[in-house]
C-alpha cells in the first residue's frame, strides 16, 4: 500500500470517526425489501437524528412506524462499537426475535463494511451478539426483569419502549452502570399514558430528566404521502 493510500484512508476512517451520518452514508448497506442490499442514503431527517444522538447520551423519540429508525439506531450502534473501545451496547426489545434483529442488523452492516474498517476478525458472532475485536460488542435480551445485570452497559437502546412490561424497573436496575458516561436511546411510537416512556418523555419536555426528546411523525418521510 502505497504512502498516499495510507493518508487517504487515515483522513477517511477520522471523517468515519467523527460523523456517523458520513460513516453510514458512504459504508453502511442496508437489506432492502425490494432493492436488495444498498447503500444506506441517509434522509435529512435521519442525519439530524443521528447527530442528535452523537451529541446527547439520553435520548427518548417519540415515532411513527416504518421511518427506518431501527435501522437508523443499528448503524449507530456499529459506529460506536467500531470507533471506541470495550463498549457494551444493550438492545431491549418487547420479544427476543425483534431484539435479535437489531444485532442482524449490525451484523449485516459489518460484514459489509470495507476491510480498513472492518479491522480483525470479530471475537464472537451469533444471532444474540456481535464481539469486536476491541472488546466493544451488542447484546440483544427479551424485557426481562434482570435483563442486562451482568453487564456494564455504555449504550441502552430500548426498542417500543411504550410496549414493554416493567421497563421501569429494568431500566432502574441498569441505571447505575450508565451513570459513568454511558447513554441511553429509548424509541417508541405512542401507546397510551401512564407507562415509563410516556412519563419519561413528558418529563423530558418539562426538563425534568436528562433526556433530550424529539419526535418523528410519518410526514417527516419525503416518499410518504396522505
Amino acid at each position: 500500500m502505497s504512502q498516499d493510500l495510507r493518508q487517504i484512508i487515515r483522513e477517511e476512517y477520522l471523517k468515519c470517526a467523527q460523523d456517523p451520518a458520513h460513516f453510514m452514508k458512504k459504508y453502511c448497506h442496508i437489506q432492502h425489501p425490494t432493492r436488495g442490499r444498498i447503500i444506506f442514503n441517509l434522509y435529512p431527517f435521519q442525519e439530524k437524528v443521528l447527530r442528535l444522538w452523537r451529541d446527547h447520551p439520553y435520548d427518548i423519540v417519540l415515532k411513527s412506524r416504518q421511518l427506518g429508525i431501527s435501522t437508523l439506531v443499528a448503524g449507530y450502534s456499529l459506529w460506536t462499537m467500531l470507533f471506541n473501545k470495550d463498549k457494551t451496547v444493550l438492545c431491549i426489545a418487547t420479544k427476543q426475535e425483534t431484539a435479535k434483529g437489531m444485532v442482524e442488523k449490525v451484523q449485516f452492516m459489518y460484514n459489509n463494511l470495507p476491510t480498513w474498517l472492518r479491522g480483525n476478525k470479530p471475537i464472537s458472532d451469533n444471532k444474540l451478539s456481535l464481539k469486536l475485536a476491541n472488546n466493544s460488542q451488542i447484546v440483544a435480551t427479551s424485557a426481562a426483569s434482570d435483563a442486562g445485570r451482568s453487564y456494564a452497559v455504555s449504550l441502552l437502546l430500548i426498542d417500543e419502549a411504550a410496549f414493554i412490561e416493567g421497563i421501569d424497573k429494568i431500566y432502574t436496575s441498569i441505571k447505575p452502570t450508565l451513570a459513568t458516561g454511558g447513554g441511553c436511546i429509548a424509541l417508541s411510537s405512542p401507546n397510551g399514558v401512564g407507562n415509563w416512556f410516556h412519563k419519561t418523555y413528558v418529563d423530558s419536555q418539562s426538563g425534568l430528566n436528562n433526556f433530550k426528546p424529539s419526535v418523528l411523525p410519518w410526514h417527516i418521510h419525503p416518499e410518504y404521502t396522505q
